[in-house]
């Protein structure tokens, strides 16, 4: 979980990871505020994938367990890509909103990051 999300223990903030000197602060501040706001939702997701995880592992894939973790997952991603088009009509549109709200989400939750394909090196 830690991975992409960790929360301090009594606090709603999540750490700044490095590299995260020149995102957008209206976008760090909206991404900061959901993962607050949903920590319970990001925090299942996060235990639901590493149970399926574990139990592909100990060789007894459990396709009820992945479906579970991947609909807990696309709970957040869904969540994450409304606020992105809410971020990125109030910023007047554009691909420069839609890239900066990608590099925030990728920084402090890389595993809901939006998926690139390997040639795209925006």
């Amino acid at each position: 979980m830690t991975n992409f999300y960790a929360r301090m223990r009594g606090s709603n903030s999540v750490p700044k990871p490095a590299g995260a000197q020149d995102v957008d602060p209206r976008a760090e501040l909206a991404v900061r505020e959901y993962l607050a706001s949903h920590a319970g939702m990001v925090e299942r997701s996060a235990r639901l994938g590493k149970k399926a995880e574990r139990l592909e592992r100990d060789g007894i894939p459990s396709e009820s367990a992945r479906n579970r973790a991947e609909r807990a997952r696309g709970d957040v991603v869904a969540g994450l890509a409304a606020l992105r088009a809410s971020f990125v009509e109030a910023a007047d549109g554009g691909k420069d909103a839609t890239a900066i709200f990608d590099r925030v989400v990728e920084l402090l939750c890389p595993a809901f990051a939006p998926y690139r394909p390997s040639g795209d090196l925006d």
